[in-house]
């Protein structure tokens, strides 16, 4: 059987869930922050209130879950951030591969990265605390999740994580159809993600290794255009 099946939600519940989180990510957070910003004027603080606004939405429809899940990502903390880290070094070796293959033949970044890249050298703590911090919240809470009780076979699971992951990384900028080759970067750290939260039963285990991933991009990103390299 693919599709897993829940006593205390049935599967209408999920698809719904899943459908609120993964269409509102592209609509309610700045609906939230135009909302906000009429009474915040400062345009950064609205945007990362609206996002918080939508992460407080998603954990008040997988409360239980999301409860349950930080339970056992504490108490089980050594060994949850282990099997996170083994599995984060197998999807970022596998993105710096493909990094370097892209770049072969586009020779460039994609467009999501050239966004956030931009917003990091303006506005560099704004960015920072919304990728090390707003950003995996709210995308394993989309993307791992809301996907997590609709699929039962870890491996499509994985592959469909990866698959919405990385196509919603190439939606920023024009589409052309090389840039599906970033499908394989984003996707591939998308698919370890889903692994590593299969394996350790919470969904907080993607997301510290995510805060970490971004955190350290971040930084380096700053230092390295600091030093005068980008």
């Amino acid at each position: 059987m693919i599709f897993k099946y829940s006593k205390e939600r049935p599967m209408y519940i999920n698809l719904l869930f899943f459908l609120v989180a993964f269409l509102g990510t592209f609509i309610m957070p700045s609906e939230f922050a135009l909302t906000i910003n009429k009474v915040v004027k400062n345009t950064q603080i609205a945007t990362i209130l609206g996002n918080a606004l939508f992460i407080f939405l998603l954990y008040l429809m997988y409360k239980k879950d999301i409860d349950k899940e930080f339970k056992i990502f504490k108490d089980n903390f050594k060994s949850n951030f282990k099997t996170g880290f083994k599995y984060y070094i197998a999807g970022l070796i596998s993105m710096i591969v493909f990094n370097l293959f892209i770049a072969i033949i586009i020779k460039d970044v994609s467009a999501n990265e050239n966004i956030v890249r931009e917003m990091l050298f303006k506005f560099p703590i704004y960015t920072m605390f919304s990728i090390a911090i707003i950003a995996p919240l709210s995308e394993e809470l989309t993307f791992r999740k809301s996907m997590d009780p609709l699929l039962k076979n870890k491996w499509i699971y994985a592959f469909g994580c990866g698959l919405l992951f990385g196509a919603c990384h190439l939606i920023a900028g024009e589409f052309k159809l090389i840039n599906l080759l970033y499908l394989l970067p984003y996707g591939s750290l998308g698919f370890v993600f889903a692994l590593m939260d299969r394996e350790t039963k919470t969904t907080f285990t993607s997301i510290m290794m995510h805060m970490i991933h971004n955190t350290m991009t971040g930084a380096l990103l700053l230092i390295t255009f600091k030093l005068g390299a980008l």
